[in-house]
């Protein structure tokens, strides 16, 4: 079908993917001259007017959300015996394809993707929408980092439901218990199977498989999920997945700002009133490297400004973690010995006794005194402990590839280069040479400070996050000239 043209408006590019009885093409608005994505049902089998209704169904339950981390729907049609779906085009893997290509994302990106998605489920409830079929498949990840939801096709309106008692839509691996029971979904279902996702993120597998679908809808209902756990995951991270996958729907979390609190450590709650500078500030002006009266560029990106309290609950998440960070770099380096329960203590200083009569010495003849030198003693070099070290490894290495994915929307070479940078920091610090993981990091933050201040490369809200704490746990290089 490639060059095909549906309503003589949409010219068929490129095939995308295939799912279920629906393709999804890379095409071509030609009046309004851009690239779509064109959700195409294969062929009418089975009921015509079905297909069409529930066809017609996603693109009005889609189309009712306006949000950054959703899909955008632009119009909904037919061509001969085809029904199709105009949507935004995403230029990015879904996260079952990221998966596949590119092994389990880091912690500090599932993270990321849990609060994303949490807002995009926030803005379907909100609209009275129910998505019914969260999956890896229907979210995906642009180069920026914005994570985007998308096929509603079994969505339904909230009191609308459009299917029978007894059928069960979705994927088996994500359903949730009450839709095993044949109950109808609620808001609440989508909050379990978003959890379904994140357990599958970080262990490589949905919490409940088997050789049959009885069999996994059963564990659905009666088995303790798994804990998503993982060498580099926080507690907070795996006790989020484990509230999110309760059996009883009124033991989850249901909204953003619940989702947010479970991430948050629990004794450093307090550092959530603080603002961090915003992504065009961090590798830009910032009051960092210099002062300037000249505003920043608006980006696409700063659009998000009409999001204050979102943005600021990503950016106060971003910022515990580095506060913790900074902490356990702290505790690494104190030379006091810890405390231990049940030690053996320490020997009791002895009483002052009466000293000893002594025959008072001749006074020296007094000489020239010789001039000592005296040698300066070099502060030690801080380095972290190891499960700091860990964590230092790991945000350098997802900034890496966040800046990475940057390089296709810019101008500059600036972006390649600074991912190396931050590569060879990551390198450093897992030999333990802070002081060259400094160098290397500072050197990529100015690179791309430079691109930028020549338009040539903005920075996302991830990358100015990621930079903002990583420099809490890299202290400046002595020759490091922006002080």
């Amino acid at each position: 079908m490639n060059g095909e043209v549906l309503a003589g408006r949409y010219r068929l590019l490129t095939l995308l993917g295939r799912g279920g009885a629906g393709e999804v093409w890379q095409a071509e608005d030609t009046i309004l001259a851009r690239q779509v994505a064109v959700k195409l049902l294969r062929s009418l089998e089975g009921d015509p007017m079905d297909a069409v209704q529930r066809f017609r169904a996603e693109a009005q339950s889609a189309a009712r959300l306006t949000h950054p981390n959703v899909v955008a729907t632009y119009d909904v049609g037919t061509e001969g015996d085809h029904v199709f779906l105009v949507m935004e085009l995403v230029q990015g893997p879904d996260l079952a394809k990221l998966m596949r290509t590119s092994g389990l994302p880091a912690a500090a990106l599932v993270e990321d993707i849990a609060l994303q998605g949490a807002r995009a489920l926030d803005a379907a409830h909100g609209a009275g929408i129910v998505h019914r079929d969260v999956k890896p498949g229907n979210l995906l990840l642009a180069p920026d980092g914005t994570l985007k939801m998308t096929d509603f096709g079994i969505a339904k309106s909230a009191g609308n439901e459009t299917t029978g008692l007894g059928v069960l839509l979705g994927t088996a691996s994500y359903v949730s218990p009450e839709q095993v029971r044949g109950e109808p979904a609620t808001a609440a279902s989508d909050w379990y199977s978003f959890g379904c996702v994140l357990h599958e993120l970080l262990t490589g597998t949905p919490p409940f498989t088997g050789p049959t679908v009885d069999v996994v809808m059963r564990q659905h209902l009666d088995v303790p999920p798994p804990p998503a756990t993982r060498a580099d995951v926080p507690a907070e991270l795996s006790n989020l997945v484990m509230h999110l996958l309760a059996k009883d729907p009124a033991d989850r979390p249901s909204s953003e700002q619940d989702v947010a609190a479970l991430l948050a450590p629990a004794n450093q709650t307090q550092v959530l009133a603080f603002t961090p500078p915003a992504a065009a500030d961090v590798l830009g002006v910032g009051k960092w490297e210099e002062d300037s009266d000249e505003p920043a560029p608006r980006t696409h990106r700063a659009a998000r400004g009409s999001f204050p309290l979102a943005k600021a609950g990503v950016a106060a998440a971003v910022v515990v973690a580095g506060v913790v960070a900074a902490l356990l770099l702290r505790a690494g380096v104190s030379n006091d010995p810890p405390a231990q329960a049940g030690g053996t203590p320490s020997a009791p200083v002895q009483k002052a006794t009466a000293a000893p009569k002594t025959t008072p010495k001749p006074k020296p003849t007094p000489t020239t005194p010789t001039p000592t030198k005296t040698t300066p003693t070099k502060k030690p070099t801080q380095k972290p402990t190891q499960n700091a070290q860990a964590v230092l490894v790991q945000r350098l290495r997802s900034l890496a590839a966040q800046v990475r994915a940057t390089q296709q929307g810019s101008r500059s070479k600036a972006p390649r280069e600074a991912a190396s940078d931050l590569d060879q920091a990551a390198q450093a610090i897992d030999h333990g040479d802070t002081e060259s993981a400094a160098e290397h990091f500072y050197d990529a933050r100015q690179r791309l400070f430079e691109a930028q201040q020549r338009h040539r490369w903005q920075p996302t809200q991830q990358i100015a996050a990621l930079f903002f704490t990583i420099s809490q746990s890299l202290p400046r290089p002595e020759h490091d000239g922006n002080e």
